[in-house]
């Protein structure tokens, strides 16, 4: 066991994974979105948003984390 860790708090890999969760999610859901409304991948501001913060995230919990 390590001293200082809770067993309830997620590593930062698990984060990490997380982040990269939410942002294959909000690119599948915006990618099918566009395909049926227009045929193209065309990103909305939500989907846009959304994996623009997973990945700042995702970068921000990497460098802190080394």
């Amino acid at each position: 066991m390590t001293a200082g860790r809770d067993d309830d708090k997620p590593t930062p890999e698990e984060k990490r994974r997380v982040y990269v969760v939410f942002f294959l999610i909000a690119f599948a859901i915006d990618l099918a979105i566009g395909l049926v409304r227009e045929g193209t991948y065309v990103p909305t501001l939500i989907g846009s948003a959304i994996m623009i913060t997973s990945v700042l995230f995702y970068v921000y919990s990497y460098f802190r984390d080394r």
